[in-house]
């Protein structure tokens, strides 16, 4: 059970927990719905989300393209968010880098009132690796200062024992879809009809990944919360108001308006960000907030704006990008020009182009066989890796069997 700050959660929680009088409404999303920006959450929260679980993270060196786009959106309408982490010990990783890897793309989200969480439903066998899980829990855990929630199914409790997570303190969110996966609606689903043992109940419970909701999509998770905002604050160790009034400024990279004289310090990007969404005004004023770093920085926003980042005529995406906050106004036509699709995802190492002709205009292809990778393709056609296109994971790492892709 949860009982951070004297045992006053497990107090509210045991009151909450056999009636669902305070409970509420949410969301689960990542780049599968696209960035929820400003109107699409405020249509949501109209539509009775009052949470959203964002993912940001998954194995090692994925980040979610639409992740802080996302998060600030919900947090501009007061949305709730939490961020989760898919975890991958399939892949040979241990718990250790993956927490390392969260924990280097949710930094600037400590302290805000925001639930870190663990999204576990592994591949490989490795579902019940409670050690892994436990592991990561409590190095997020220390550095976060507030504990995981954990997400998995209600099958996959019964295939461990969970006593030493669930005694730990870190809160349950099951999954389970009593009514398979017709068409569903945020709703009161009541109590969970699993048995969530050895948890005495679960924080949250994901009733459907079919929902309608207006302002996300058709085809969303829909989650119910056993509590009131005052519950999540409890979870999340954080003030009331940091839950019920979120910080709207800027995403994880915090670079806050300067109000004197003083040049601004830290990361040069960041600065562009910021200068992007309006946090440094116009001119004069934005000269001299900026003060030496002015030029610096203007160039990187001009890059950004007019799509031409590279002389060479493509970009290295970053961590933490997306297509809209690397080129806000042209977006549309660099992901035509690379062959993306919707949700338009991208990955931190990808290479975009960013002139030239439509990116399927040479209408070569190839078939992609057992053994390959990009780059052996690469080779083998005798073509730069950012010439070839349209492989439908959008990660570079990442190709299939029988796939075509162009080039």
């Amino acid at each position: 059970m949860r009982k951070p700050l004297g045992g006053a959660l497990l107090a509210l929680t045991m009151l909450i927990a056999p009636s669902i009088a305070q409970a509420d409404s949410g969301v689960d999303v990542s780049n599968y719905q696209g960035c929820v920006a400003q109107q699409r959450a405020r249509t949501a929260k109209d539509n009775g989300v009052a949470f959203a679980f964002v993912k940001v993270s998954e194995g090692l060196g994925f980040t979610d393209g639409v992740a802080d786009c996302s998060l600030t959106g919900f947090a501009q309408v007061g949305v709730r968010r939490a961020v989760y982490h898919f975890a991958r010990p399939e892949y040979g990783n241990s718990a250790d880098q993956e927490a390392d890897w969260f924990l280097s793309q949710t930094k600037g989200y400590v302290g805000q009132g925001i639930l870190p969480v663990l999204d576990w439903e592994p591949g490989g066998g490795q579902k019940s690796n409670v050690a892994w899980a436990k592991r990561w829990l409590d190095r997020v855990a220390a550095a976060w200062g507030t504990k995981p929630l954990i997400y998995m199914s209600a099958s996959t409790i019964g295939m461990a024992d969970w006593s030493s997570v669930a005694n730990a303190d870190y809160g349950l969110w099951v999954a389970g879809y009593p009514r398979g996966y017709a068409g569903e609606r945020l709703r009161d689903p009541g109590a969970v009809p699993y048995s969530v043992a050895p948890w005495g109940f679960a924080a949250a419970w994901q009733y459907s990944s079919s929902g309608n909701v207006p302002g996300i999509g058709s085809a969303v998770d829909v989650n119910w919360f056993y509590g009131t905002a005052a519950t999540w604050a409890k979870y999340a160790n954080a003030p009331i108001d940091t839950v019920t009034h979120p910080a709207t400024s800027t995403p994880p990279a915090h670079v806050a308006p300067v109000q004197t004289t003083t040049t601004p310090t830290g990361d040069a990007n960041a600065l562009a960000t910021a200068v992007i969404q309006g946090l440094y005004g116009n001119q004069p004023q934005r000269q001299k907030l900026l003060g030496s770093r002015y030029a610096e920085v203007m160039a990187i926003v001009n890059r950004r704006l007019n799509g031409a980042v590279t002389s060479s005529g493509s970009y290295v995406v970053r961590s933490g990008d997306y297509l809209s906050k690397v080129w806000p106004q042209t977006w549309p036509a660099i992901a035509a020009l690379n062959g993306l699709r919707p949700p338009y995802t991208i990955y931190a190492g990808q290479t975009l182009r960013t002139s030239g002709g439509a990116a399927a205009s040479s209408g070569r292809r190839y078939t992609v066989r057992s053994g390959d990778t990009l780059g052996a393709i690469a080779r083998r056609l005798g073509v730069p890796i950012g010439a070839i296109h349209g492989y439908r994971s959008g990660n570079p790492n990442l190709i299939y069997v029988g796939e075509t892709i162009a080039y």
